[in-house]
């Protein structure tokens, strides 16, 4: 199965998003590293997007920056993964521009929304009102520090959706 990972913005969430592939069963995992890990460059969300152009996955999973990076690589690059596992949105801090590019990729991708319940960046319930989801869903886990440092709550949460969505 073919998975593309797309960490946050810090390059320390490359090792935190590995070890989430790993204990999901996904070690195989492409983790996509970013342009600005390495330069004196700001983050691009249109940038690292455009790297993504007409890809198809099975499965992409990101973290925070990287779950915008996916829907705009969905909505201006052709980027259609199959499925979607986004964990850490941070919805409340992002344009509209990218919100309304959130909304289309859920509505033109299964996806599971993993979000703290009370993530700074977005509390669970209110990224579940915000998106006003027509397929996909929201689990929340527990949390107010964005950083989902338990991996259990994590699998137990993308496990079943997988073996439902991807036949996993």
């Amino acid at each position: 199965m073919q998975v593309v990972a797309l960490p946050g913005r810090s390059s320390e969430t490359e090792p935190w998003l590995r070890s989430l592939l790993v204990a999901a069963g996904w070690p195989d995992s492409d983790l996509v590293r970013y342009r600005h890990w390495n330069s004196d460059t700001e983050a691009s969300v249109s940038f690292e997007a455009s790297r993504l152009a007409e890809q198809a996955p099975q499965l992409v999973v990101a973290k925070s920056l990287g779950t915008i990076i996916a829907a705009n690589a969905f909505c201006r690059h052709g980027f259609r993964p199959a499925a979607a596992v986004l964990v850490g949105t941070p919805f409340r801090a992002i344009a509209a521009e990218d919100f309304r590019f959130l909304q289309q990729f859920a509505r033109g991708v299964e996806t599971l929304f993993i979000q703290q319940a009370e993530d700074p960046g977005g509390w669970a319930a209110e990224l579940h009102a915000a998106l006003e989801l027509t397929r996909g869903q929201v689990v929340a886990v527990p949390g107010s520090d964005h950083l989902y440092a338990d991996r259990s709550a994590l699998v137990a949460a993308l496990r079943p959706w997988a073996a439902q969505q991807l036949g996993l």
